[in-house]
C-alpha cells in the first residue's frame, strides 16, 4: 500500500525523521515525521542535504558561535577547515592591522581567533589563505595549495599556528616544501574589527530548505501523505542532484514580512533568546511552508518560503507553526530546548511577493 512506501522511492517507510535537522539539537515536544521515509533516503540521500545546511551555510557559523551540538554519534567537523557533502568551508577574514593584510579566522568556544594557516601575498596584494587542517599531510597540503591558483612570485608568505602545534607544523612545512626558509617571528594583531564571512550556497543547501519545509508540512497536515501527485515536483526537486543552483527560485523564495508578530518592527530583536521557526499553511489552491533558522538578537535571519504544491483541490485556509527555542542555560538532559506551538492569526492586508533567493548579476 502507498501509505507503507517511502515518499521518495518504493522502499518500505520505516524511519523517524526530524524535520528540523538533529544537528541543531533535540527539542522537547518537537513534531516528528514517522514512517514516511525509508532508512536509505532518510539517512543517506537526504542526509547530504542536512550536512550542507548545517556545516556549510550561515547556520554552520551560528552553530559554532553558540556551541550547538548535534548527535554525539556524528563526527565533529571544523567548518572553517573544510566543507561537507560537497559544500565549501566557511571563510571568515579580517584585516590584521599589525601585518597589513587580512587573515583567516575561526570561531571556537564562542570566541574568535586566528586559524592555523599559511597566508600567501601576491605582488598585486591579493592574499590566499591555506588552512593547515588537523589531519594535514604533505600530500594534502600540496594539493590544497595547487587549488589556490597562486600567481608567483609571492611578496610574502606567513605561517600562523598555536604554540602547542609548533613542532608538528614545523615538520609538516619542512616535509612539504624542503627548500622553504623560515624568517624571524612577527607578532600579529591581538584583536580584529570588521570581520567578513563568506558562505557559498549550493543546490544542496536550497534543497535542504525545501526538504525541511515539506517534511514539517506533512507533520502538521496529516491528511496529506506526501505521495500525492501535487507534491511530485517538490519531491523531484528535493532529490535532484543535477540541476543548477538557480532552479531554487522555482521552489524557494524569501518571505518579506515577519513570521512572528513581535518581529514586524524591524528594530525589534529577540530578548536574549535564540530559536528556529518552522511554519506551514494552506491557501486556496496552494500549500506553503516557511523556514527560519537561528533567529537571534545577533542576526535577523532570512525567512525562506517553500512552494510545495499548487492544486485546485486545496480549498481550506489553515496555518500552523512551531518555535524551537533553546534553553538559556544550555541543554537539559538530552534536550537543547523546547518546541512551542505558535498561535496563528491572519492579516487583512495582502502580503508582499516572495523575493528570489538567487538574483541575477
Amino acid at each position: 500500500m502507498e501509505a507503507n512506501r517511502c515518499i521518495y522511492c518504493s522502499a518500505k517507510a520505516d524511519s523517524l525523521e526530524h524535520p528540523l535537522p538533529a544537528a541543531f539539537g533535540e527539542f522537547r515536544d518537537a513534531p516528528l515525521l514517522r514512517d514516511r521515509l525509508c532508512q536509505s533516503c532518510n539517512s543517506t540521500r537526504l542526509g547530504l542535504l542536512d550536512q550542507q545546511l548545517t556545516r556549510c551555510g550561515p547556520e554552520a557559523l551560528w552553530r559554532t558561535f553558540y556551541g550547538v551540538q548535534g548527535r554525539t554519534t556524528h563526527a565533529r567537523v571544523n567548518v572553517f577547515e573544510r566543507g561537507s557533502a560537497g559544500g565549501h568551508r566557511l571563510d571568515l577574514r579580517a584585516m590584521d592591522s599589525a601585518l597589513g593584510f587580512d587573515v583567516a579566522l575561526q570561531i571556537e568556544n564562542g570566541s574568535v581567533r586566528q586559524m592555523r594557516q599559511i597566508v600567501f601575498v601576491e605582488q598585486s596584494g591579493k592574499t590566499h589563505h591555506l588552512p593547515i587542517r588537523h589531519d594535514a599531510t604533505p600530500e594534502k597540503l600540496r594539493t590544497d595549495y595547487n587549488r589556490l591558483g597562486i600567481v608567483q612570485p609571492c611578496d610574502d608568505v606567513r605561517i600562523f599556528f598555536d604554540p602547542v602545534t609548533e613542532d608538528w607544523v614545523g615538520k609538516l612545512i619542512e616535509e612539504t616544501w624542503p627548500s622553504l626558509q623560515l624568517g624571524p617571528r612577527n607578532a600579529g594583531a591581538t584583536g580584529y574589527d570588521g570581520a567578513v564571512g563568506t558562505v557559498v550556497l549550493t543546490n544542496r543547501y536550497f534543497r535542504a530548505i525545501a526538504k525541511i519545509g515539506f517534511h514539517y508540512f506533512l507533520t502538521q497536515f496529516p491528511q496529506h501523505s506526501g505521495h500525492e501527485e501535487m507534491f511530485s515536483r517538490i519531491r523531484e526537486y528535493i532529490l535532484d542532484e543535477t540541476s543548477d543552483v538557480n532552479r531554487a527560485n522555482a521552489f524557494v523564495g524569501k518571505r518579506q514580512h515577519a513570521l512572528l508578530t513581535e518581529m514586524l518592527d524591524p528594530k525589534v530583536r529577540p530578548n536574549g533568546w535564540r530559536a528556529h521557526l518552522l511554519c506551514a499553511e494552506t491557501l486556496p489552491g496552494e500549500c506553503l511552508a516557511y523556514v527560519q533558522t537561528f533567529l537571534t538578537g545577533d542576526w535577523q535571519a532570512p525567512i525562506y518560503a517553500v512552494r510545495l504544491a499548487n492544486d485546485p483541490s486545496v480549498a481550506d485556509c489553515a496555518t500552523t507553526g512551531h518555535a524551537y527555542i533553546y534553553y538559556g542555560n544550555g541543554p537539559q538532559g538530552k534536550f537543547a530546548g523546547d518546541a512551542l506551538c505558535l498561535e496563528s492569526t491572519r492579516a487583512d492586508w495582502p502580503a508582499p511577493d516572495f523575493a528570489p533567493v538567487i538574483k541575477s548579476a
